[in-house]
């Protein structure tokens, strides 16, 4: 059962990744929700954003699995301090081609559905995505795999609703996802690996001062786009934090 879970789409992710019910919340309120919350900002009706977000996510999903599977089962052989993520499950050679091969075609399946498949755009973005994510497994010194994680927060983004979304509905999240999202998932990331320091950044009070202090920059950005978007992403952020904190201080008490 455990395998079949594993050969699925997300069911991989699902199990080696979002396999905390901290991590689970994290990405359901920061990508899953919001990604169809930002579909219904422009117009798409609840049920069809709702469908929308789920076949682009299962496409974007079933491409990138490949790469985490190809690091759980062929790079942990080569570091240092490796993670067996996949140890307990005993993934034979035959399962890891068979987890491959159902990726690609679901992927291929999805890809025919939506009609993605005559778009120049859908191939483009997910070549950039295949490119970026071997030159983040294929970087050596930390440094610049901040780079290529920054074209990877954006592309994981990006991928499950750009298809649905006109370029003029694209350019208006930018501002707010590159500074609310990624910007904010990269210092997360530079400080997990030592590239910087930031005091008490697993703190809530601390995440709830980021979104605040960008209150600023999401008023400025209403003046030159005309759009409370960004403004709306600030708060929708700060909000998840605020409640995070209030949890918190009830279990406290």
């Amino acid at each position: 059962m455990q395998k079949i879970l594993l050969a699925l789409p997300m069911g991989y992710f699902f199990k080696t990744r979002l396999n905390t019910k901290a991590a689970f919340i994290f990405h359901t309120y920061y990508e899953f929700l919001l990604g169809i919350l930002l579909l219904v900002f422009f117009q798409t009706p609840l049920k069809t954003a709702l469908i929308h977000f789920a076949l682009g996510h299962i496409a974007f999903i079933s491409l990138y699995e490949i790469g985490y599977i190809y690091n759980d089962y062929i790079a942990v052989r080569f570091e240092a301090n490796p993670r067996k993520r996949l140890e307990q499950w005993q993934i034979k050679d035959r399962d890891v081609l068979l987890f491959i091969l159902l990726r690609l075609a679901i992927f291929t399946g999805v890809s025919f559905l939506i009609k993605a498949w005559i778009s120049p755009a859908w191939w483009i973005f997910y070549t950039v995505l295949i490119i970026t994510y071997a030159l983040h497994n294929l970087m050596q010194q930390k440094a610049f795999k901040v780079f290529t994680f920054v074209n990877l927060a954006v592309i994981r983004f990006y991928a499950p609703v750009f298809f649905f979304l006109t370029r003029e509905q694209i350019g208006l999240t930018l501002p707010g996802i590159l500074i609310f999202y990624v910007f904010f998932r990269t210092l997360t990331y530079m400080d997990s690996k030592g590239l910087l320091q930031l005091k008490n950044r697993d703190t809530a009070p601390f995440k709830i001062n980021f979104y605040l202090i960008f209150l600023p920059y999401s008023s400025v950005i209403y003046l030159f786009t005309n759009s409370l978007l960004s403004l709306y992403l600030d708060i929708y952020f700060l909000v998840f934090w605020l409640l995070v904190k209030l949890l918190l201080q009830s279990k406290n008490k």
